[in-house]
């Protein structure tokens, strides 16, 4: 028996390495392996038959232990190899943190579920297919939690976080994806050999806002120490705080040593969705509120008490308030006056405005607005209610276009190439300032903590994008050729909008800052007609006198031109 032994010891090893049964990875061991392992060990049993045939009669053992030997060899093998896997499983489902599920017909289920294991393991929530007699199953080890239509109860009632479809001509796809954005759940596809065949999807990478335009971030990614110790302590108030830019303010200030963030906006499903996001704190006050509305911004500021106030409330798409030129002033430069009346009322220690590169020499009803509350801005910070207690710090940021914003250019491309094309540009010379959403963010905060009578604040962003380029650009970022996978197509320039914007006039006073790449403009004079043409202006727009608005809007002191000028001289012969 101990002959046997020794036989079996060096035996063993021996075969392994010459049959390659240490070359398999035992964290991803599966059917095939096991089937090879058993292909691998066969000589092994083999050779101790052929040893019992011709060795001496007195080392003789019997077949069946040759057989029994061979099957605890294999079951052994396998069964460290699958402690290995399962481990492996196990660690990486823990780490990654995802809940996956996976939707689709059965067959390509089967094939998704084995290319998934290896990267999330345990993370492998359930499977939705379109088999009713499957549901309360199990496919591959992972539970069928239901069928395909049930992709919102099964979201709620398991915490996913990342939903898979298996076949890119999925009858409902389209459904599919809608529900799990309600959910704020990632969709990714994973096509199968036939789709890639059949030329249904096409290889290309999932982009994001970050990975286009952060390669050239300009502000560094740390809080100033300026922004912290001008906060600490403080309460402040962050209007249009549902918003793309008024979200990521709270943001970077909620874990900030705040006294209280009031975070305010009429849309009670934005302040909703963003108390679900940063989470419900004793300091953390949602207001559900107009900014026009004078009675409920004077109540928050007499219960509240601000002392910093960054105001992120607007409307700011260019094409839609060409045709709403009373909504723009009304919400524009009417709630902006009530923001800054009721800081100076208050005693309000600080007020930046969140303005455009739109505003210098307006071509668009929207910059005409925004420009028009710069100097309402400006012409509020002298202002003094009690000689005893310092002025409120009056400021404007002028942002260029804001990358990853709600109907910004860059989600418009990526939506564009995502359904296959075209990407729609409306002029080829057309150029514009660009910046992510956290870099304005933070030039707002450190806009904030500068002293400021009226004063306009900008950011260094280098040169213009051509947006032909950028289209191009993006385009190949998605691994994709312009042109040939992705088309471009020029489909003009749109009410209001210009080739090119400016980032202040030519003969404004630009002097540098304490931070680096953020330059202050300095306010001119306000004309002394101004207030009067203001009063007209906003007594319009309140009696929704569209045509009147325009005219009152080329009489004020901006610089406002427009692409129309035969419906302007009309207007403004009856203004």
């Amino acid at each position: 028996m101990t002959f046997w032994a020794v036989v079996a010891f060096f035996l063993v090893p021996f075969v392994f390495a010459v049959s390659g049964g240490y070359r398999s990875t035992w964290q991803f061991f599966g059917h095939r392996d096991f089937l090879q392992l058993t292909v691998r060990t066969l000589p092994i049993l083999f050779l101790l038959i052929a040893a019992r045939i011709f060795a001496p009669t007195h080392t003789l053992i019997p077949y069946s232990v040759s057989i029994i030997s061979y099957g605890l060899l294999v079951a052994l093998c396998s069964s460290i190899r699958m402690v290995r896997r399962l481990e492996h499983e196990i660690v990486s489902g823990e780490s990654g943190l995802e809940r996956v599920l996976v939707l689709g017909s059965p067959e390509s289920v089967v094939g998704a579920i084995r290319m998934l294991h290896p990267m999330y393991g345990a993370g492998l929530t359930g499977i939705l297919v379109d088999d009713e007699a499957l549901v309360g199953m199990r496919i591959a080890a992972v539970p069928v939690l239901g069928n395909c239509s049930e992709v919102a109860r099964t979201i709620a009632n398991h915490n996913i976080t990342l939903l898979f479809v298996t076949s890119a001509d999925f009858p409902t796809i389209q459904e599919i994806i809608q529900t799990a954005s309600e959910f704020d759940v990632p969709v990714k596809l994973l096509p199968s050999p036939q789709d890639l065949i059949d030329n249904r999807v096409r290889v290309s990478k999932v982009l994001t806002v970050e990975a286009v335009r952060d390669r050239k971030q300009v502000i560094a990614s740390e809080m100033a120490p300026e922004v912290i110790q001008c906060l600490s302590g403080k309460t402040v108030l962050i209007t249009g705080a549902g918003g793309s830019i008024g979200s990521e303010l709270c943001r970077q200030v909620v874990n900030l040593d705040l006294a209280k963030l009031i975070v305010l906006d009429h849309n009670e499903n934005s302040i909703f969705e963003l108390l679900n996001e940063i989470g419900r704190r004793p300091n953390l006050k949602p207001v559900v509120a107009d900014i026009r509305d004078r009675d409920a911004i004077r109540h928050v500021f007499a219960t509240e008490r601000p002392d910093v106030v960054l105001h992120a409330a607007a409307y700011k798409h260019v094409p839609m308030m060409e045709l709403n030129p009373c909504e723009a002033v009304t919400n524009n430069v009417i709630g902006t006056q009530v923001l800054v009346d009721a800081a100076v009322e208050f005693y309000t220690e600080r007020l930046v405005m969140i303005s455009s590169d739109k505003a210098v020499r307006p071509s668009s009803v929207m910059g005409a607005t925004k420009r028009v509350a710069e100097i309402v801005v400006q012409s509020r910070a002298s202002r003094k209610v009690d000689a005893n207690k310092p002025a409120t710090h009056f400021a404007c940021v002028r942002f260029g276009n804001v990358l990853g914003s709600r109907g910004s250019v860059l989600p418009i491309f990526l939506r564009q190439i995502a359904n296959g094309g075209p990407v729609t540009v409306t002029h080829e010379d057309m150029t514009r300032y660009f910046m992510t959403i956290p870099q304005a963010v933070r030039l707002v905060l450190q806009a904030a903590t500068l002293a400021s009578s009226g004063d306009v604040y900008m950011l260094d962003m280098g040169d213009p994008v051509r947006i032909m380029d950028f289209a191009r650009e993006v385009i190949e970022l998605s691994g994709l050729t312009p042109g040939r996978d992705i088309k471009i197509e020029v489909v003009g320039t749109r009410p209001g909008e210009k080739l090119h914007e400016q980032l202040w006039n030519e003969d404004a006073h630009v002097v540098p800052t304490e931070f680096t790449h953020v330059f202050r403009v300095r306010a001119p004079k306000v004309d002394p007609a101004f207030h009067e043409m203001l009063t007209a202006l906003t007594a319009a727009a309140e009696e929704r006198r569209d045509d009147d608005v325009l005219g009152f809007l080329h009489v004020l002191p901006i610089d406002f031109k427009t692409e129309q000028p035969s419906r302007v001289a009309a207007v403004l012969s009856r203004v």
